[in-house]
């Protein structure tokens, strides 16, 4: 059987990069920890570990473990978390990852409620596309993530809650010569500089939104991370795609909607993931019930959400 000391060398090992790094995190000799790899391997009669003189390489067996061995830590680390914090400690850490334009819009105030609650939890804040963030969701190092639907998600894997959705606008800098005369075919000409997955050329929202325009999509685009794309279009005659909330916001400052009628890209909905079997530590909770509130609230005035937030 295997032991939860056992697992932790594992994931120690692969984290540190090496026996020697690992057994002085885990402020063990080497030997001791190199004694739990190989009864590892031996009760269970594969191989997890190829040494090299740099370190270690997993083999496939291995991977797979790590993979699982990685999701117990996490939860070990979660139960601790829940007695604690049941108890009013303020202690744990709190893994949260935000589609990029909230961590710009609604990130701050949702901040300052979750400090007055829990001013001392470690908060670890990521940026992130659907893409990026569902391994982080499956392997237990993300608590919750609030994204942009794409469609990838399917509803049995992940605990889905759908927040509500938010415009989006073509956008270009102040002063384009485009401005002048703003046409779906002048547009289409210029490259389009989208935030999303690199692998991806035009999703299905915005193909349609061409194909509604009886005009063909842009042959030349861009992807990159959302403040890249900012900055590429307020500093080129480059266009993009943003959500509205965006504009309003400092980072904003020298873009310029456009309004075409028959150039209007889809509205995004935001939504709420987290996995379906684990419940969210009474910290990852709150956080997670200031940032829904936050963001249904707006430019409405704003108050603070109450102490024991909704699951």
């Amino acid at each position: 059987m295997m032991k939860l000391h056992q697992l932790q060398a594992l994931v120690a090992v692969v984290a540190y990069g090496s026996i020697r790094a690992a057994a002085r995190e885990l402020h063990l000799t080497q030997a001791a920890l190199t004694k739990s790899l190989r009864l590892l391997e031996e009760d269970n009669g594969v191989a997890l570990l190829i040494r090299k003189s740099r370190g270690v390489v997993l083999t496939e067996a291995g991977l797979r473990l790590h993979a699982r061995a990685q999701l117990v830590m996490r939860q070990m680390a979660l139960a601790q978390d829940e007695l604690q914090q049941a108890q009013g400690d303020n202690a744990g850490t709190v893994r949260v990852a935000l589609t990029p334009y909230l961590m710009l819009t609604v990130l701050g105030e949702a901040f300052q409620w979750f400090r007055k609650r829990y001013p001392r939890i470690e908060l670890r804040l990521s940026e992130g596309l659907v893409a990026r963030v569902l391994p982080g969701l499956r392997d237990g190092t993300v608590d919750f993530a609030v994204v942009a639907d794409s469609g990838d998600v399917t509803p049995q894997e992940f605990h889905s809650t759908r927040l509500q959705k938010e415009e989006q606008h073509l956008v270009v800098r102040s002063g384009h010569p485009v401005l002048l005369q703003p046409t779906a075919a002048r547009l289409v000409a210029l490259e389009w500089v989208l935030p999303g997955p690199l692998t991806h050329g035009l999703d299905d929202g915005l193909r349609a939104m061409f194909e509604q325009a009886g005009v063909a999509p842009p042959t030349l685009i861009t992807r990159c991370d959302a403040m890249a794309a900012m900055a590429l279009v307020r500093q080129s005659d480059a266009i993009s795609v943003m959500p509205a909330p965006l504009l309003a916001q400092p980072e904003g400052h020298g873009l310029v909607q456009l309004s075409l009628r028959n150039l209007r890209p889809p509205a995004i909905e935001l939504v709420l993931l987290s996995p379906p079997d684990v419940p969210l530590t009474p910290a990852a909770a709150y956080l997670a019930r200031c940032l829904t509130d936050a963001i249904a609230a707006g430019s409405s005035p704003k108050v603070a959400p109450r102490q024991t937030p909704a699951a």
